[in-house]
């Protein structure tokens, strides 16, 4: 897989999956979703794709085109990284059904664009929802990289089995991922706890974040708790850091 394939599927299959986590506690991002029921099936070549809805004014993200969606193809990789990267470049995206309803779909790019604002900047009002929200991005990078990236299937392989939990008590809510599915979500984990990891408060998060943790400091201090599996965190981080630098290096070049 090309490096332009795996940042776009890094953008439809792990950021855009953490909008409706986001919209459930944040209300200027579930207004900006509020109206009329819509979904968009996004589809770019070598099987990427997400579908994007709105019912009841609740979003969810799923894998699962449906007929009568708005469905929208990119011709390539590339013009999916412009549409998501974050510099406004136009893009192009064909309609090839459902274009009778693109008008509904337009709050998306509102949606969109409040996203970016909770992701990328750190306004006291928003500041847990956006530590909380790059981890979640962090953790479903990641499991796309292990899927999609050359090098993921031999990295799964030595990662091994085994549910993580990241918590901080400014979270909204805790984050779980499993090792061997590669799936990830929040709440109650959906089986026994290999690892859990413990953030201490925000600033510890951030600096983790920024790459600025020592983290044998913090685990001295008592800042940051690792009980379990230490080797399962260890790897995670490994693959959360690549996918995040293809990110980062994305948003960031010229």
């Amino acid at each position: 897989m090309s490096d332009a394939s795996l940042l776009a599927a890094l953008y439809l299959e792990a950021v855009l999956p953490v909008l409706p986590h986001l919209a459930a506690h944040d209300a200027p991002l579930a207004a900006a979703l509020t109206g009329a029921d819509v979904a968009v099936t996004l589809l770019a070549p070598g099987g990427l794709g997400c579908r994007l809805a709105v019912s009841a004014n609740v979003a969810t993200v799923t894998h699962a085109p449906r007929s009568g969606d708005i469905h929208l193809w990119f011709t390539t990789a590339h013009q999916v990284v412009r549409a998501f990267d974050g510099k406004g470049r136009p893009a192009l995206a064909l309609p090839l059904s459902g274009f009778h309803r693109l008008l509904r779909a337009r709050r998306f790019v509102a949606a969109g664009a409040r996203l970016e604002t909770l992701l990328n900047t750190r306004a006291d009002t928003h500041l847990a929802l956006h530590a909380w929200g790059n981890l979640l991005v962090g953790i479903a990078a990641a499991s796309v990289w292990l899927r999609r990236h050359p090098d993921g299937p031999a990295l799964h392989s030595r990662i091994g089995s085994g549910i993580g939990t990241i918590t901080c008590k400014d979270f909204p809510a805790p984050i779980w991922f499993d090792a061997a599915a590669l799936t990830w979500g929040v709440g109650p984990p959906p089986g026994p706890t290999r690892v859990a990891i413990t953030f201490g408060n925000l600033d510890v998060v951030l600096a983790e974040l920024d790459q600025r943790l020592v983290a044998p400091a913090a685990l001295g201090l008592g800042e940051l708790r690792i009980t379990g599996y230490l080797p399962l965190a260890e790897h995670l981080g490994v693959v959360m850091l690549a996918a995040g630098k293809l990110l980062k290096n994305s948003s960031e070049s010229g």
